[in-house]
């Protein structure tokens, strides 16, 4: 072929050639952003699982993107764990092409390339913005030598819509060399930063994370912590017969036997009357809760709403999670509080009254429900409890999703930091404060958050 020749059959990749092969370098980088995005930072996991996959794909090693194999390089889960009993890996993942879409839908909204995880696998799927699903590159490596660009010409290509798309590759042979001076390479790195850790802690052994004083005088040896889920039965009855519970009728168990719902399976509301239903994100938030390092085993005590009496909050700790419709203990203790949740007789139409509004925060903070992407909004609160021996904190929000929010908030050490600083007294203990949060709410799942008020009594 002459030069002239060869010259004229040149061409640009363009971004509207779909048969130009996506470049490593620029799939690698756009994952890099995806993960360190703020969609994506504050989960332990999903940049773990986004990073994992993509990786094994790029490799050519889809044979290792299955769910056993996620659960244990990214959950930590035993090599002989059963997928069928534990369910993470899906859990996660529905959560990941949700955050993907958000992703694309919002901050990366200008990205060139597009990343896609199809339902029914976890092996996940480059292309070119703006292209339908059949111009999908599959295998998004370019050519990385000439044997393989012939084995590449040479494949049969498939044509789907006028768009050609090219067959993959077999994968490549995995350079062990290249695997052992990495791996060789991180047990160093690991070994120099464990020494420098033990220096440093040899150093300040006095040093303690921020937040140590909070769960310090929640969690006591002479007294009992109370955590308190909410309950969800309460809620649902109140949203089928329009009828607001109050704390006294709840105590006496008044209301759980004389609320009256037309039109209603008996046998269902009789079920909602007798069963403790509780969110999984109360059940998560108390999971978290377990693990903490000042938590006294002896005296961590769950305790469901129907089930807790006044004198658990004259003169133990507590920790109560949800919200006023879910929880009407909480009627009891927000008098104190500047962020006080209201509710009318459709407890879904709840929202938070600012009373004593600062320059430039609303009055009254309420659910965008109409959307299926919304704002919502949580309150943490640390108060003392009923007869000031104790400490009581609340964890609230006007949906599960801002629950979840406040929760990971609190149990947050960099965002607590400033704001338990704030709280401390001359003696060293933490005085009451409350934080408004706000976040996303995408299919009641919580997106990033961000503190947007707070009040110290000091």
């Amino acid at each position: 072929m002459s030069v002239a020749a060869e010259s004229s059959q040149r061409r640009e990749p363009s971004e509207s050639d779909p048969t130009v092969p996506l470049s490593e370098i620029d799939c690698r980088d756009l994952i890099r952003r995806i993960a360190t995005s703020e969609h994506f930072s504050k989960s332990e996991f999903l940049p773990k699982f986004l990073l994992y996959i993509c990786d094994r794909e790029l490799r050519g090693m889809t044979e290792a993107i299955t769910e056993q194999q996620i659960g244990v390089q990214v959950f930590n889960r035993p090599a002989d764990y059963n997928p069928g009993d534990d369910n993470i890996v899906r859990n996660y993942a529905g959560q990941l092409r949700k955050r993907l879409d958000l992703y694309f839908a919002r901050e990366g909204a200008n990205e060139r390339i597009r990343i896609k995880i199809p339902r029914g696998g976890y092996v996940p799927v480059f292309q070119m913005a703006g292209l339908p699903t059949s111009a999908i590159h599959s295998q998004s490596r370019a050519p990385t030598s000439p044997e393989e660009s012939r084995q590449r010409e040479t494949s049969d290509p498939t044509t789907e819509g006028g768009v050609v798309v090219s067959a993959l590759p077999s994968p490549r042979t995995p350079d062990w060399r290249m695997f052992l001076l990495g791996a060789g390479g991180c047990v160093l790195l690991f070994c120099a930063m464990l020494l420098l850790f033990n220096r440093i802690r040899a150093l300040f052994p006095s040093a303690q994370p921020a937040t140590r004083p909070l769960w310090s005088e929640i969690f006591s040896r002479d007294q009992d912590t109370f955590i308190v889920p909410a309950d969800s039965g309460l809620g649902i009855l109140q949203n089928l017969s329009k009828q607001p519970a109050t704390l006294a009728d709840y105590v006496s168990g008044k209301y759980l036997s004389e609320v009256n719902i037309k039109g209603i399976d008996l046998a269902n509301v009789e079920d909602l009357r007798t069963q403790k239903y509780s969110s999984i994100a109360d059940i998560d938030i108390i999971t978290k809760l377990s693990r903490l390092p000042e938590v006294v085993p002896d005296r961590f005590v769950v305790r469901f709403a129907r089930d807790l009496r006044m004198d658990d909050l004259r003169d133990g700790n507590a920790i109560l999670l949800g919200a006023i419709h879910t929880d009407p203990w909480i009627y009891l203790l927000q008098k104190q509080l500047n962020f006080q949740f209201v509710c009318e007789s459709n407890v879904n139409h709840c929202s938070i009254l600012n009373s004593h509004p600062a320059k430039g925060e609303r009055s009254v903070y309420e659910n965008e429900s109409q959307q299926l992407s919304h704002q919502t909004f949580g309150v943490v609160a640390f108060i003392p409890n009923l007869n000031r021996t104790g400490r009581i904190l609340l964890i609230e929000g006007l949906n599960m999703a801002a629950t979840q929010a406040a929760a990971d908030t609190i149990l947050d050490e960099a965002s607590m930091r400033p704001i338990i600083q704030r709280a401390t007294l001359p003696n060293g203990t933490v005085g009451p404060f409350e934080i408004l949060i706000e976040t996303t709410s995408l299919d009641a799942a919580p997106l990033p958050s961000r503190i947007i008020a707070t009040r110290f009594s000091h």
